[in-house]
């Protein structure tokens, strides 16, 4: 078989691995939740809950903005700090590929995006690469919050994520080291890895992003019942352990189904198992919604600057020089 047929053959086992991955975890929900009452899903759909949903959808486009301005400060880091209009046009309107199976997706939507305003497309890799350590460290760290209850003696590996997370607190230069390195086996090199303060702020903004998104699933909890106090700092650690797990399950479109899977193990804790699936269902509805409104408006905010006059010529000034 020649390159272009192995390369031709890679995207068709990623699919099928995802779809064959989905559907193990799929055989095995449907066994695990066989038998339940479903009866305590029913304050989900009634009207008392619908402020709950409102206020979580309020909540998570505030934890999509931390997001952004966690990337935004890693691209800045790579010597490319944008405005943050412009930072967040690009962010939001790639970030709505992550739907599609694969991430090269995001990956290829953002350098199209990222190339229009003046950054390369080697950056545009570089910072995703970088961003996913970051997302993965913040989301166990915050995650351990829920996690003792189920690793039990096994509770000591969460100061693993922790102690790589603070040596990267103290260290900062050590990113800007490893993308120069990623990027000289690719034989490419970058113009700047600047001097890792910026990492500093893309940590701090992604743990905030970690805190505030796991308050849109508190309060879905509460919707359904849910002690006030302990449902706290379970929904909390459990978005954060979720969503940092499912990062790294690319084959998924954005780590669906394993994301629902350790939301309703973690969750489980403070409710019913239905219930728990009920409140995982409408987080990623929440999620679902509030991703594609964010896209919207800056896709729509993108295309009217760009129709105005004279908008080249402004967005060119507002942009920093990179040599």
């Amino acid at each position: 078989m020649d390159d272009t047929s192995r390369r031709g053959w890679r995207p068709r086992w990623r699919m099928l691995a995802g779809w064959a991955l989905a559907c193990v975890i799929v055989a095995g929900l449907v066994l695990a939740l066989r038998g339940q009452d479903w009866s305590a899903t029913r304050p989900m759909v009634t009207l008392e809950a619908l402020p709950f949903l409102l206020a979580s959808c309020v909540v998570n486009v505030a934890a999509l903005l931390c997001a952004m301005m966690s990337w935004r400060s890693v691209l800045a880091d790579l010597g490319h700090p944008l405005p943050r209009r412009t930072a967040a046009g690009v962010y939001f309107v790639g970030m709505s590929a992550k739907y599609a199976p694969g991430a090269l997706w995001v990956v290829l939507t953002h350098a199209r995006l990222a190339r229009s305003v003046g950054v390369g497309g080697l950056v545009t890799v570089a910072v995703w690469l970088l961003n996913i350590p970051i997302v993965l460290l913040t989301g166990m760290v915050v995650g351990s919050l829920a996690a003792p209850p189920m690793l039990g003696d096994w509770s000591w590996l969460l100061l693993l994520p922790a102690a790589t997370l603070a040596v990267v607190m103290v260290r900062p230069s050590l990113v800007g080291r490893a993308a120069q390195a990623g990027a000289r086996l690719l034989r490419r090199e970058l113009t700047t890895s600047g001097s890792g303060q910026q990492i500093r702020a893309a940590v701090s903004w992604q743990l905030a992003c970690r805190l505030v998104s796991g308050l849109h699933l508190w309060l879905l909890t509460l919707a359904m019942g849910a002690p006030v106090g302990e449902s706290l700092v379970v929904s909390i650690g459990a978005f954060a352990l979720a969503t940092g797990l499912s990062s790294v399950v690319v084959v998924l479109p954005d780590g669906a189904l394993i994301r629902e899977m350790v939301l309703i193990g973690t969750l489980s804790l403070v409710l019913p198992v239905t219930a728990a699936t009920a409140v995982a269902v409408a987080s990623r509805a929440v999620c679902l919604v509030t991703d594609l409104l964010a896209s919207g408006v800056c896709a729509v905010t993108m295309v009217s600057r760009r129709r105005r006059p004279g908008a080249v010529t402004e967005s060119a000034a507002e942009l920093p020089h990179s040599g």
